[in-house]
């Protein structure tokens, strides 16, 4: 089957395009505010090396933990059971990002085996990666994260009232998040599909939430 053309990015081009985009996230960023980076193993290696060639520090490398991955049908590796995640801030050797400790401290996750109340929050997360009926009510996306991993990370590095920016958009789980923690939200997609899948995921959203005003959606064409 062939990939999605925004998955066919292949060795020296692929690390120029993750530059190109990280350097423009570097820009906007502000040194308060935090990166969260997504990859795999085919990808974690690019995304780390680019980070250190723009002078972006990773704070945490988080294993997010998939105890009900997909099997390996092919019988020819080990079950790929993890993502990789990377918190990463713009500081320039000032590390000035929000970090909500206390109440990430606070928090119990009833699903993570690895988080207790009170105790600090690891860097391996116990997240299933099965998602809530709400969440592909529209469609999905055949990246999609549960919309619980999303809401732990802006716990831990968002402000209330702050801004999110979402520069590869998907299902708009991420947007979707960002309304419930009262961020003002922007994302990008090429894809008409998932864009028009996101815009019903976020109107859905702004509808369940009383008093939000409505959202206006435009796709250009590129």
């Amino acid at each position: 089957m062939a990939g999605h053309t925004w998955d066919l990015l292949e060795g020296i081009e692929s690390f120029e395009f993750t530059l190109r985009w990280l350097n423009e996230l570097k820009r906007l960023v502000k040194p308060t505010g935090s990166i969260w980076l997504h990859s795999t193993y085919h990808n974690s290696g690019i995304l780390n090396v680019a980070c250190q060639i723009l002078g972006l520090e990773i704070i945490n490398e988080v294993i997010w933990f998939k105890r009900n991955a997909f099997p390996n049908l092919s019988t020819r590796r080990l079950t790929a059971s993890h993502e990789t995640i990377l918190w990463v801030h713009t500081g320039n050797g000032k590390r000035e990002y929000y970090f909500n400790y206390e109440d990430v401290k606070a928090a119990a996750f009833t699903e993570d085996s690895f988080k207790e109340r009170g105790k600090q929050l690891r860097t391996v997360w116990d997240i299933p990666n099965n998602k809530a009926k709400e969440e592909l009510k529209y469609g999905k996306h055949p990246t999609q994260k549960p919309v619980r991993l999303t809401e732990r990370m802006l716990l831990i590095s968002a402000r209330r009232g702050g801004s999110l920016l979402v520069p590869f958009l998907g299902s708009g789980t991420e947007i979707v998040a960002g309304l419930r923690y009262q961020l003002e939200c922007v994302g990008f997609e090429i894809d008409k599909d998932y864009f028009d899948l996101a815009c019903q995921r976020v109107a859905n959203e702004v509808q369940r939430q009383a008093g939000i005003l409505p959202l206006e959606f435009e796709h250009v064409e590129t």
